[in-house]
């Protein structure tokens, strides 16, 4: 496959590049966020972030940042850096060839020594990481979601927290840290994609040296029925009560009709036209939210409601029963053609964005998926009831979760 892709646009005045390192998930997780942080603040050439921040000033205000994001059963590296297109630069300032060349800088030239990285940020961004990890239950509602589906996935590699640890974090060296960063970049694929008015000429033999096609294939999340529901209660401090029910669905972007699933899902819990919002928080005033979504590279459908923790049985029952609806084809035609609406507007959005549209485009390329956003498009459109019943029928409940008010 071809490692280096150019998203041609010219709706953009900027131009957008993000190199894209996908590694499995696994107990080095910590590690590779560490990692990310490090190399965020400071390279040989510019060693400080005030260097950083000046160059990219320099740039006419160019924006650089690493994610660290998890997709599947992969921990995606995005390193992103948006400046503005040439064309617009004040004394004809080749603002594309900088960019890159401060990507190349970024992943070639980090801040190391024989000790590690540079020893106080090391001892800064392990604290920030801690308090990052120790945070997640902070935000509630992102908690619940994250707790079912680590109790769907449980013994698989997606269920590891994609910030890691404080028990792994409190045992990383700074000097074994440099090593991991090589085997990093060396040992696993590299992709480069470019957004915008770019003409792959203007890219230059950089981009050659930043994507890799060596290293191993990116394998397809593996997803099975668990042919039982685990059901967990917890009692937290919350105003509301969080309940979510996971499904496996037995369908997924690499197998299965995984449009009929998108469109099955919008037409369930996709926004105002969905059953969960009409039956769930308008029609029984069950929940102050209700919505589902898919993580379309695992295979998982999940279902959220806020509600009155006394409400636990009867909203259950109720998200239940719209999934069974759908089961046996209780499809309006103008449930399906909203969803289908729905579903087509927020792709088109998304390429408003030029970090968006990256990382939908990049994240489908890393897994060997060509589809571009108008080939999706033109598929949903497709969709009809009976395909959606018939997908439908291959999801099953494994999993709820439900947060409790004291």
């Amino acid at each position: 496959m071809d490692n280096i892709n150019i998203i041609k646009s010219d709706k953009f005045k900027n131009n957008a590049l993000s190199l894209i390192i996908p590694l499995d998930l696994d107990d080095r997780v910590t590690e590779y966020n560490l990692i990310a942080a490090l190399l965020k603040r400071g390279t040989k050439k510019y060693p400080t972030s005030k260097a950083i921040w000046e160059h990219l000033q320099n740039l006419y205000g160019a924006v650089f940042d690493i994610v660290v994001s998890k997709k599947g059963e992969k921990l995606f590296l995005n390193f992103y850096i948006q400046c503005i297109n040439n064309a617009f630069a004040l004394k004809g300032e080749n603002l594309l060839k900088e960019a890159l060349n401060f990507l190349y800088e970024v992943v070639n030239n980090p801040l190391i020594s024989e000790k590690g990285f540079d020893e106080s940020y090391f001892e800064t961004e392990k604290e920030n990481l801690r308090d990052l990890i120790n945070s997640r239950m902070d935000n509630k509602d992102g908690y619940a979601l994250e707790r079912v589906q680590e109790i769907l996935t449980d013994g698989e590699p997606y269920a590891i927290y994609k910030y890691g640890d404080v028990e792994k974090l409190n045992t990383i060296k700074n000097k074994d840290l440099p090593s991991l960063w090589k085997e990093i970049y060396n040992n696993n694929p590299r992709y480069l994609f470019a957004c915008g008015n770019i003409d792959e000429k203007a890219l230059g033999d950089k981009v050659a040296l930043l994507a890799n096609n060596t290293g191993k294939e990116i394998a397809i999340p593996k997803t099975s029925f668990k042919r039982e529901v685990k059901e967990v209660k917890e009692v937290m401090d919350v105003n509301q009560g969080k309940l979510c029910l996971g499904y496996r669905t037995n369908t997924t972007i690499f197998n299965g009709d995984y449009f009929a699933l998108s469109v099955m899902n919008s037409i369930l819990g996709g926004g105002p036209h969905s059953k969960l919002f009409n039956e769930v928080r308008e029609k029984n005033s069950l929940a102050y939210y209700s919505y589902s979504f898919i993580e379309k590279f695992k295979g998982l459908l999940i279902i959220s409601c806020g509600i009155d923790s006394s409400n636990y049985e009867k909203a259950t029952t109720i998200c239940k029963e719209q999934v069974e609806a759908i089961k046996a084809g209780k499809i309006s035609n103008e449930e399906i053609y909203s969803a289908k609406k729905k579903l087509i507007s927020d792709l088109r959005t998304l390429t408003d964005s030029q970090y968006s549209y990256i990382d939908y485009i990049s994240t489908l390329r890393a897994y060997g998926i060509q589809y571009n956003i108008e080939d999706i498009i033109r598929e949903l459109d497709k969709v009809d009831i009976d395909r959606v019943v018939q997908c439908a029928n291959t999801i099953e409940l494994n999993a709820i979760y439900f947060m409790a008010k004291q």
